[in-house]
């Protein structure tokens, strides 16, 4: 048993899984405690208070993955913040780029969520207070038959926002000129960017509806808009190429679709949908995704536009019998979601691995193993 101390103002949502892993015995006493889970922007003098000679850190950098928080970053920033504290620090992390290293480990913590919520609610953790899905219900994750209505073309659930002195994040500038092109058609369910509207969820109640609207809360669109729909068009949190650099990783902007019995056309980095497939996921013929190999952003983006575009010149009838003929893909893909495994399990033996590792090495800082 690892004997795990949450930082208070981690929060719950971050230690989900390790609840679940009965491998850590979660401690209120932190001198009782093996391990501390923390977050990097947690300072050295909040540290100081709690951490003993015997602790250490771990640093779970699993939400808000962005192109900046490379794990260099990451790892760096919870190293400077704790190094005057203590040299026993490791980073759980979800950037498919990196290989596990010394100190820092690969979880997939948003693949895992989207398992536990849509197929496994009711496996005896309270979920409804969770960060980003406070208040939810499981009604608001239920699966509901993938059936099609030839009502709508795509599905747009995207919002434009972060707009500060007239910068626009390279996602937000490829998600409005995806929308403004669907808002010329009248085939796509769209969310509105200027009255903050989206889509709701399942049996939505009062409760969750300004998490919604004014956060960046998880609550899928409800099953209504799947049925009546037949492609998912968004970005993907990382749309910009790094090279070798590249913080890579697949978020609910695709596990939603896909496990709703959609098919899907996401812009992002380059090798985005080579991930995707890594999953076991499969995707149409008809759907062209020569973009993914495309390595110069704007470049990847253009092509991009010309798959939407040629999408969007078949009929509404055209595309529908296409979906329909190709029914037992939406199948074969939401069935992923309860035969692949969750990760969570191996986190324990990882993490006594990395302290073995570190104990016998000093706790040396090592730099991050990018895949080459």
């Amino acid at each position: 048993m690892i004997k795990t101390y949450v930082h208070p103002r981690l929060g719950k949502n971050h230690s989900l899984f390790l609840e679940m892993n009965s491998k850590f015995e979660f401690v209120t006493d932190v001198d009782q405690a093996d391990i501390i889970l923390i977050h990097h922007n947690i300072s050295s003098a909040e540290l100081k208070e709690i951490v003993k000679p015997h602790h250490v850190l771990v640093n779970l950098s699993i939400f808000n993955i962005e192109h900046d928080m490379s794990l260099n970053w990451v790892t760096d920033h919870a190293h400077n913040n704790s190094s005057t504290v203590t040299k026993k620090i490791i980073t759980l992390h979800t950037n498919m780029n990196i290989n596990d290293g010394n100190n820092i480990i690969y979880y997939d913590h948003l693949f895992d969520r989207q398992k536990l919520y849509c197929t496994d609610y009711d496996n005896g953790i309270n979920l409804n207070g969770r960060v980003w899905t406070y208040s939810c219900t499981k009604k608001m994750y239920s699966l509901h038959p993938i059936q099609k209505i030839p009502f709508k073309k795509f599905l747009a659930p995207m919002r434009v926002y972060h707009v500060v002195s007239g910068y626009m994040h390279p996602r937000m500038i490829y998600r409005k000129k995806i929308k403004d092109f669907l808002l010329e058609t009248t085939d796509s369910f769209i969310s509105d960017n200027n009255s903050n509207a989206s889509f709701l969820p399942n049996a939505a109640t009062p409760e969750v509806i300004p998490f919604i609207c004014k956060s960046g809360s998880w609550f899928p669109v409800s099953s209504v808009y799947y049925t009546n729909s037949l492609i998912n068009v968004y970005t993907e949190t990382l749309v910009m190429n790094f090279n070798n650099r590249n913080v890579r990783s697949v978020t609910e902007k695709t596990f939603d679709p896909l496990i709703q019995g959609n098919f899907i056309l996401p812009f992002g980095y380059p090798g985005l949908i080579k991930d995707i497939l890594s999953y076991g996921f499969k995707l149409p013929n008809w759907i062209d995704y020569s973009y993914d190999s495309i390595l110069d952003d704007d470049d990847r983006f253009d092509s991009y536009m010309k798959s939407l575009k040629k999408l969007n010149d078949y009929s509404l009838q055209q595309l529908f019998d296409m979906a329909t003929a190709d029914i037992s893909i939406l199948e074969y893909n939401r069935s992923i979601f309860y035969s692949r495994p969750y990760s969570y399990p191996l986190l324990a033996d990882k993490i006594k691995l990395c302290i073995e590792n570190n104990e016998a090495n000093n706790w040396q800082y090592y730099q991050v193993p990018f895949i080459s």
